[in-house]
């Protein structure tokens, strides 16, 4: 497996479970803080909020971008691999263009 294609699938992994995890354990978590924040907690409990729900919403999309890109990678590494390399590099002795 190509090697970027690998970390795009690795950091796709990563976030289905940290989404996966917002997603089944973010209420519970929530609840959990606003009653030991109180009332006095209330911008740490908006911040709270907005951060999980944030994981909600983008952890499991950009998932699943990471696979289509870890597809893509995969797909095209082996064409890139067997092309040609460019000959736009000067020959050992030759003087280099400015």
């Amino acid at each position: 497996m190509h090697p970027t294609a690998k970390r795009c699938a690795q950091w796709a992994a990563g976030l289905v479970l940290v989404g996966t995890a917002a997603i089944v354990f973010g209420t519970e978590l929530l609840v959990r803080a606003s009653e030991h924040l109180g009332q006095n907690g209330a911008l740490a409990f908006w911040l709270l909020d907005y951060v999980i729900g944030g994981i909600r919403l983008f952890a499991v999309p950009i998932a699943a971008g990471l696979i289509a890109a870890a597809v893509v990678v995969q797909a095209l590494a082996p064409a890139r691999a067997t092309a040609e390399p460019e000959t736009d590099a000067p020959e050992a002795g030759e003087p280099l263009a400015p």
